[in-house]
């Protein structure tokens, strides 16, 4: 038995209480993660999902465990928890009962397993692995999206149509007509009903396009239903863990895949799958942007050397895969923008045009948008300091073992994502480590002492929504994107060639246009900013919250 986690620990993975009759079985387990909580307003979850592989299958072959929702035990130890099921029970929500906070560590947890409806027929031999990873929840309720202030707004960020630069409130009601002004015609971006006429959204009732206030896309996730979200970016680690664990229907139509004498013992179907799946399949270019996931071809085993570092080169398709095989969803844009916020309105101040920065300088003196932690006006912004300042440089405090941290990180260098460390100094954002330029730790920010604003935390506690790598967001900008549901979270099984299966999110298909106003925007800095770009590309799943929760 294996276990696998990012931010989680998972041990002592057994089968036991096996009824060869019923044909059930119990998988039992420990878990372990820092820092949990639970308040009035949210808490964090574990995420549990459970792969298998029968001696009868090939190495591309785990299939997708499916629990019982009765007869399971929440196991004792640090805290009371509990167990949420979704209705599909292709995985399981762990959380706290009540209020509280601390690291929990909890032993003998078992999951309730009817193996013979997974069609499986000898117990003994099969092969477990029991996937984690933290989540939070993000309630129902009303939001806001856009960050107009009846003068200015980020690029591209949503509007009342009839008062311009005016962010808008999402409610269980029709809210006003909302648009972008951003051109399909003039970067890629969004179709002509959001740029142009304008749409209404409904937190309940999903999305009127034809201004009647009668949905035609009644299940698009406008963020007001209740979900949980990844609290981290997808990291290094846990990308690894889906290449070395595929879940793939079987084909007998295999079409053409990269071969090469480095490959030669590499299974064809699986070949098939990991050269959509492995950005850098058959090939190691000269830069890997810090990627350190590789292809052992001689065990047939991905390796990965900075596992808790976010991964840097998350594509389209990728993020649909990764997803899928998790029992996982996309994140919309609007969901984005709640994750961010909550309730809270969003937030611009000015500031003069001559503006020095001071490594103490508490003044309320600087310009901008909200960045995910919030409404940080009273302290000031090193966004309005030359770039080429050394104080724009963080300094690793030593080796990137999964422990480091920046030594001369403060609460005034907040804006800083250091992604780079070229030796442009207009580039320039970190030194030490492993050099290079490419993402970072997930979490790095965040400490037992740090505040929402210091770690970089939404108001949920969702960490690293405005820096390390940009995050790839379902759009609402084209007419595919919008058939997108709430109700559709993967199941855990790929198609042969390692893509989410056919309509598994989208009714029109899941290869919408690229990037901006296509499928999906890169969100990154400003909460409400549409309009973001760089050399790196990661994202983070997430699930409509369970009928039960």
């Amino acid at each position: 038995m294996q276990s696998f986690a990012n931010g989680i620990s998972i041990q002592k993975v057994s089968i036991c209480d096996t009824n060869r009759i019923a044909k059930t079985a119990m998988i039992k387990f420990n878990i372990s993660w820092d820092n949990s909580w639970r308040d009035s307003i949210n808490w964090d979850a574990a995420w549990i999902f459970i792969k298998y592989r029968e001696p009868k299958d090939s190495v591309w072959k785990y299939r997708h465990l499916t629990m019982s929702p009765t007869g399971n035990d929440a196991g004792t130890g640090t805290a009371m928890m509990k167990f949420a099921f979704p209705s599909d029970n292709k995985g399981v929500f762990y959380y706290r009962q009540s209020i509280g906070s601390g690291n929990i560590k909890m032993d003998s947890l078992k999951l309730n397993w009817n193996y013979g409806a997974d069609g499986v027929t000898l117990i003994d031999s099969v092969e477990l692995k029991v996937f984690a990873t933290e989540m939070v929840y993000v309630p129902t309720g009303s939001f806001c999206i856009g960050d107009g202030n009846g003068t200015n707004k980020s690029s591209y960020s949503f509007q009342l149509k009839n008062a311009p630069n005016n962010y808008v409130t999402i409610t269980d009601k029709w809210s006003p007509l909302v648009n972008t002004f951003l051109n399909i015609n003039s970067g890629n971006g969004d179709d002509a009903l959001l740029y142009n006429s304008g749409i209404r959204i409904s937190g309940l009732d999903g999305l009127d396009i034809s201004g009647d206030k009668i949905s035609e896309y009644p299940d698009f996730p406008t963020g007001y239903r209740s979900f949980y979200c990844m609290k981290y970016e997808v990291s290094q680690g846990q990308y690894a863990d889906f290449l070395n664990t595929l879940s793939l229907r079987d084909s007998s139509n295999l079409g053409n895949y990269v071969d090469t004498t480095r490959l030669k013992k590499v299974n064809a179907k699986y070949k098939l799958a990991l050269q959509s799946l492995d950005p850098y399949f058959g090939y190691t270019p000269i830069d890997l942007k810090r990627h350190t996931i590789q292809l052992d071809s001689n065990e047939v085993k991905y390796t990965v050397t900075r596992p808790d570092r976010a991964l840097g080169i998350g594509y389209q398709n990728l993020y649909f895969s990764f997803s899928d095989w998790s029992a996982l969803r996309p994140i919309t844009e609007l969901e984005y923008e709640k994750a961010c916020r909550g309730p809270l309105p969003p937030t611009f101040k000015s500031s003069p045009i001559n503006y020095n920065y001071s490594n103490s300088d508490t003044t309320s003196s600087w310009s901008g948008f909200d960045w995910a932690w919030g409404n940080d006006t009273t302290l000031a912004s090193i966004n309005n300091m030359s770039m080429s300042n050394t104080n724009n440089i963080l300094q690793y405090n030593g080796l990137e073992n999964g422990t480091e941290k920046f030594s001369n990180y403060n609460i005034y260098k907040r804006y800083v994502n250091p992604i780079y460390s070229s030796s442009n100094m207009n580039n320039k954002t970190f030194t030490g480590g492993d050099g290079g330029d490419g993402p970072y730790r997930v979490g790095i920010f965040a400490n037992d002492t740090s505040s929402r604003i210091s770690s970089g935390a939404t108001y949920y506690g969702i960490m690293d929504f405005s820096k390390n790598a940009p995050q790839l967001v379902l759009s609402i900008g084209n007419v595919s994107n919008r058939t997108f549901s709430y109700k559709k979270n993967g199941d855990g099984m790929l198609n042969a060639q390692g893509g989410a299966d056919t309509n598994e999110f989208l009714t029109q298909g899941n290869n919408g246009p690229a990037m901006m106003g296509g499928s999906f925007i890169n969100k990154q800095g400003a909460v409400s900013d549409r309009n973001s770009n760089g050399n790196f590309s990661s994202f983070r799943s997430v699930r409509s919250a369970p009928s039960d929760n």
